[in-house]
Parts: C-alpha cells; sequence; structure tokens
C-alpha cells in the first residue's frame, strides 16, 4: 500500500503526457531540441503559440500556453511582469469533507517543490524544485524559490475536479494544478491541466515547516 501513491503518481504522469499535443521536433547542432514547427513564441517573452486539436470538435486552433513551467521569474532568464488585474483573495468555503481536508492540507506549513517533470524540458526539471507555495486562511497565497519571495496571489479549489486554480499577480504565472493527496498528508503531487496547457508538467511536492535556503538543503547540489 506505500507504494498506492506513487503508482498513482505515475498513472497521472503518463494521463498527462497521453493528453499533450503532438509535435515534432529536431536537435540543434548543440543536441538541444528545436521548437516544433507549430510552436512560436511570442513577443512578451511569457507566452508561446501552440496548436492543439479540440478533443470535442476535432478542431485544430492556435493558443498560448506558459513558457514557465511554474513562474517566469524562475530560471536563468526571470521576467517579473506585474498582471495590471490584481488576485482578489476570498476565503474558502468548503462545501464537501473532501473540500475541508484539501483546504485544511494545503493551508498546512509549506509546500515545496521537490521535484518536476515537463515532456520536452529537461531544464524544467532541474530549474524548478526550491519552489514553494504558502496557502493561507483568508484565501491568498505566496509563492517563491528558495529565499526569494515571488508574489502573492489568490487560490481557491474545486472538490469535483480536485483541482486547486491559482490567480498569480505575474502575467504568465496563472495556473490550475490537479492534485493527489498522500494519505500522510505531507506529499502531493500536482499535474498540469488543459485549463492553462499545460499537461505536460508534473511535480512532487513535500510538506515543510520552512523553505529551503538552498539547493543543497534540497539535496540537489552537493
Amino acid at each position: 500500500m506505500k507504494y498506492l501513491f506513487f503508482f498513482l503518481a505515475f498513472s497521472m504522469l503518463c494521463f498527462a503526457c497521453k493528453d499533450e499535443p503532438k509535435t515534432a521536433t529536431t536537435a540543434t547542432d548543440d543536441g538541444n531540441p528545436k521548437p516544433p514547427a507549430d510552436l512560436s513564441l511570442s513577443e512578451n517573452g511569457i507566452t508561446q503559440t501552440v496548436q492543439v486539436v479540440d478533443t470535442v470538435t476535432g478542431k485544430v486552433y492556435k493558443t498560448e500556453r506558459p513558457i514557465a513551467a511554474i513562474s517566469t521569474a524562475i530560471g536563468a532568464n526571470p521576467i517579473v511582469k506585474e498582471d495590471p488585474v490584481k488576485p482578489v483573495p476570498l476565503p474558502p468555503l468548503p462545501k464537501t469533507p473532501q473540500e475541508t481536508r484539501v483546504a485544511r492540507v494545503l493551508m498546512s506549513n509549506y509546500w515545496v517543490v521537490q521535484g518536476l517533470v515537463r515532456i520536452k524540458d529537461k531544464q524544467a526539471s532541474f530549474d524548478n524544485p526550491g519552489a514553494w507555495f504558502k496557502f493561507n486562511a483568508d484565501g491568498s497565497y505566496d509563492y517563491g524559490y528558495l529565499e526569494k519571495k515571488i508574489g502573492s496571489g489568490a487560490w481557491t479549489i474545486d472538490g469535483l475536479k480536485a483541482t486547486v486554480h491559482l490567480d498569480a499577480p505575474l502575467v504568465g504565472d496563472d495556473r490550475e494544478w490537479r492534485m493527489q493527496i498522500a494519505k500522510t498528508e505531507d506529499v502531493m503531487v500536482w499535474v498540469g491541466t488543459d485549463r492553462y496547457h499545460t499537461a505536460s508538467i508534473n511535480m512532487k511536492l513535500i510538506n515543510l515547516l520552512f523553505i529551503p535556503k538552498n539547493r543543497k538543503e534540497m539535496g540537489l547540489d552537493w
């Protein structure tokens, strides 16, 4: 039974991979993948234009997808662009025992990204461990990377879909994550959804009393 949670996490990752639009890639001289033919970077450097298939109608359409896995402020070339529409936190009002549990678990200490996988993006697996979230009872949340706080936004949950929606203060940081909570309530797996076309992202978060000060504390660098 102790491996059940991790089996579910792996299954969720496979499901995410299945939903990701198929795109052909080629390699550059240094071995890094080139953007696929149907993907182009937007002028803002925050989103990329992709072609996706509507699963209901079968029609192909273009849409915007975040370039960053978690936040534009994380990575070698951070971008910090304030969203002119500010998040408005509202205290969570759980309607079911399931939502009550989810809210309680989310508001427990800090949730720190221990590992992240994004299809066709190895760099994301290096850049994002150490990112963290702190959910507050007033419906606000803080997030950051190691000792650096990025900003504060608003969070809501959907008990039927088992999702948490993050209305972020930066352009390109809004996200929706489908959650799987371990019975011990000290580990979670989050998988991106089609709402922001981030179904290719899967990450494991651990519950900590304090945010890590550096990557070494996370066991990432020695």
